[in-house]
């Protein structure tokens, strides 16, 4: 996220314990716990996202 105001918005989901920001985003407790061993494969994914004007 490169929106500082919006990243420090951030709360705890209390139904389901994620982490939840006021946009939808949100990231899967699995994924925060093995980011250190799937980083580069993430960024490898993201790196072929395309970018879709509205």
């Amino acid at each position: 996220m490169r929106d500082e105001s919006l990243f420090n918005q951030v709360h705890v989901d209390p139904e389901v314990h994620t982490l939840v920001w006021p946009n939808g985003a949100d990231f899967d407790p699995a994924t925060l716990h093995d980011w250190p061993e799937l980083e580069e494969v993430l960024i490898a994914r993201a790196q072929k996202w395309e970018l879709i004007t509205a």
